[in-house]
């Protein structure tokens, strides 16, 4: 019984000392680059048409839910399935052939909406110790610059990493999506012309 409790004691020893040493690991060095403007906005553009051309239909067969959904998936990646659980409502007591209604209370701002535009787009490198921790991001933030009270501040960012066919790929976002309620549609802020 000694044993037991002499080998539970060092083990809570060992793992407070490893809590303890665990320090937030810094760069030694990071560069900011501006990236090309217009092609960010391309970038952005092809992404945010597909959502605006799916969201301005008011229900999908199941057949083109699933064409949306290979379409999505080369466009956004691992993200496909959040832009697309953001665009639909799922009826649980649905059967599985059914068609797909789209959110009609959800306002996804986009570049083609007024008031909303690409403002920076920088590439971040951080560089560390151990090469294994190296980080290259490309960052494209667009933001509302309109007068509505209930957008003011909006911003989102995308956020890419160098895919392995040297193609900037989407690996998240930071910012608000998007905006739900009865007050809110896709046709919420005018489209440009």
């Amino acid at each position: 019984m000694r044993k037991l409790y002499l080998l539970i004691t060092v083990m809570v020893v060992v793992l407070l000392s490893a809590c303890q040493s665990s320090e937030q690991i810094k760069p030694i060095k990071e560069e900011t680059t501006d990236f090309d403007m217009n092609t960010a906005i391309e970038m952005i553009e092809k992404k945010e048409k597909m959502i605006i051309d799916a969201a301005s239909r008011e229900k999908v067969t199941n057949q083109e839910y699933q064409e949306l959904e290979k379409s999505f998936a080369a466009e956004f990646g691992n993200h496909a399935r959040d832009i697309l659980d953001l665009l639909f409502i799922h009826n649980m007591d649905a059967a599985p052939e059914s068609d797909r209604y789209v959110q009609q209370n959800m306002l996804y701002p986009t570049v083609f909406h007024k008031g909303i535009t690409i403002t920076s787009a920088v590439v971040y490198k951080s560089y560390y110790e151990n090469e294994f921790f190296n980080q290259t991001r490309l960052i494209i933030r667009e933001q509302y610059d309109g007068d509505d009270a209930k957008l003011k501040g909006w911003a989102r960012e995308y956020i890419f990493t160098p895919g392995t066919d040297g193609k900037w790929e989407l690996n998240g976002f930071s910012g608000t999506m998007n905006f739900l309620g009865e007050e809110y549609s896709m046709n919420y802020l005018e489209l440009k012309l």
